[in-house]
């Protein structure tokens, strides 16, 4: 399975996403088409794989980090990882963050794993002091906007991913001012969040 994966992700980065041809993949791997289909019945299927292993790879990088003993300094080290994995494969960060294919929804399973780094994330904003709720929103939509803009404008360039320190400690400082309201449920744990 893991060879099959290895060669839908080429494929996806050669073709784009939407590109991915099922008989092309079955050549690439030496299986007869019919037999592919004994691993992945249909082309959802094989999306539903990439997208829980690239949530994996973004767990496993996640929990390997060494951070710094300073939470803001963690949050912000936490952060610049997440950019920089976005960066690193944006056709990765299209099916794991922009839900680019129609008709396409995460199994339960994978969206597991999704709320998994989610949650770390959400642990790094408590231990910085940012325990509004409101927090975790501000804080993805900034990071995937940097990863967007960066990918978008300057694939591989530095002119987005500069300011996300300085990005940091503005959503920091403006969520420890606003400190009100009854705490809310996690978000990781609500149905249907995937990002960062």
């Amino acid at each position: 399975m893991e060879q099959i994966l290895a060669a839908a992700w080429e494929l996806a980065r050669r073709d784009g996403l939407g590109g991915v041809s099922l008989r092309e993949l079955a050549d690439r791997v030496d299986l007869r088409q019919p037999s592919l289909y004994s691993y992945f019945p249909s082309k959802a299927e094989l999306y539903d794989a990439m997208f829980a292993q690239g949530f994996q790879e973004l767990v496993e990088e996640r929990e390997r980090l060494v951070l710094d003993p300073d939470p803001t300094a963690a949050l912000r080290q936490g952060c610049r990882h997440f950019i920089e994995f976005c960066t690193r494969d944006p056709v990765r960060y299209q099916l794991l963050f922009q839900h680019s294919i129609p008709q396409f929804s995460p199994s339960e399973r994978s969206m597991q794993i999704s709320r998994r780094a989610l949650t770390i994330l959400e642990g790094w904003l408590v231990r910085a002091g940012v325990t509004d709720p409101a927090g975790l929103d501000l804080m993805r939509a900034m990071l995937l906007g940097v990863a967007g803009e960066q990918i978008a404008n300057e694939p591989g360039g530095q002119r987005w991913v500069q300011y996300t320190d300085d990005l940091v400690d503005v959503v920091v400082e403006v969520l420890r001012r606003r400190r009100s309201g009854p705490p809310a449920r996690s978000r990781a744990s609500r149905k249907g969040t995937t990002n960062a």
